[in-house]
């Protein structure tokens, strides 16, 4: 076949049909109760996960030098938590930020309660959780929070949002938000403040948006809330979570696995701080590099086959030309393929969904059959 306007055409018509019959797979798995499990793997997994699991396997953790979690464990008194978050800000972290919800007063311990109030009244320097509420939002803000009960008392706290942010399309946490609309104000999350004090400038504007955090793996040290001074070190000028690692009721799935809400927002400041947060290609983005991927793997196996035509050699001439040396080629690009993904996504942090590709590729052949079926009835009528 001549590599004129009609060679091009030619890939091109048949790369279009290989994504058409991806398509009607498609459209079949999502509307056939049969494939319903089938479906929600598809949904659960992504190629950024993927890539997560490269860079998890191909590298060392590194334990983050930003932030640090102090588990207060099974303490529940007020006056021990008091106690403990005292001592934590005698190590003098840069910020803290308070992962408790201190909802309502104790009458049945008031000295606690006291405690916990006076040292929230102390310091600047930590931001304490602020929850939303949806079971009445409309579509545009939310109009309803959950505060600790000292909050209107104390004029300058410092109050972030905590609730985590649930992807729609795959059940996983992988956003969190920057600021959310209540009441018709505009909150800051808490790793948007808790990230903006660290690093002493704002480092995202404030905005009702989500960001995407940078799952790469990373180690949080841990500190015990009974040995906290002898881990000084290790919270002095950091950011300082504080709250429970093992609570069940504050667990969620992320592409790292089950983790505690604690660690998802020390992702999160980790990802603001380092300004690693992912950015995720737009939906035609991934398309039209999906379509150019698919059109070069065409013209990859008619170069390779016309290679293997070309050979005297007899015996190599059939090697090359066998479904077992087509398979090896198929699978190395789609290696590059791979590859090129990754080496885009680790260096810049941009995530760029080549799964449409991936999908089309094994269609190739019946895509070709497909296209002379049609050009050759057309042929035949022409003569008729």
């Amino acid at each position: 076949m001549k590599k004129d306007s009609g060679w091009f055409w030619h890939h091109l018509v048949s790369t279009a049909f290989a994504f058409s019959i991806v398509a009607i797979y498609a459209l079949l798995a999502f509307n056939l109760k049969i494939f319903n499990p089938l479906v929600q793997v598809i949904k659960e997994y992504s190629i950024t996960d993927f890539y997560y699991q490269v860079i998890d396997t191909n590298e060392e953790r590194d334990t983050s030098h930003i932030v640090t979690i102090v588990d207060i464990g099974d303490l529940r008194d007020r006056r021990d938590i008091a106690y403990a978050l005292s001592e934590v800000m005698e190590q003098h972290p840069k910020v803290v930020g308070v992962d408790i919800l201190f909802d309502g007063q104790k009458p049945e311990n008031p000295v606690g309660d006291s405690l916990i109030a006076a040292v929230a009244a102390s310091d600047t320097s930590m931001v304490f959780a602020l929850q939303y509420y949806d079971d009445s939002f409309d579509g545009k803000q939310f109009n309803q929070v959950k505060q600790s009960f000292f909050a209107d008392s104390i004029p300058n706290l410092k109050e972030g949002l905590v609730n985590m942010q649930l992807d729609k399309l795959d059940g996983m946490r992988k956003k969190i938000s920057l600021a959310k609309t209540v009441k018709g104000e505009l909150r800051p999350s808490m790793i948007k403040l808790l990230s903006d004090k660290y690093a002493e400038q704002e480092i995202m504007p404030l905005a009702d948006k989500t960001i995407n955090i940078n799952w790469s793996a990373i180690d949080f040290r841990v500190i015990p809330y009974d040995s906290i001074a002898d881990y000084g070190e290790f919270l002095n000028d950091r950011v300082v979570l504080f709250g429970s690692i093992r609570d069940e009721n504050d667990t969620h799935y992320t592409p790292q696995g089950k983790m505690p809400g604690i660690k998802l927002l020390a992702y999160g400041v980790e990802s603001m701080v380092k300004q690693t947060t992912i950015t995720i290609a737009p939906w035609w983005v991934n398309a039209i590099l999906s379509f150019i991927a698919v059109l070069l793997t065409r013209i990859l196996f008619e170069t390779g086959d016309q290679y293997a035509k070309g050979r005297k050699n007899i015996f190599a001439r059939i090697s090359l030309k066998s479904a077992l040396a087509m398979g090896i080629l198929k699978f190395l690009w789609i290696a590059f393929l791979m590859y090129v993904g990754f080496i885009v996504f680790a260096k810049y942090n941009i995530s760029i969904n080549i799964a449409m590709a991936l999908a089309a590729i094994p269609f190739i052949g019946p895509a070709e059959d497909l296209y002379r079926v049609i050009t050759n009835s057309f042929s035949k009528n022409k003569e008729v």
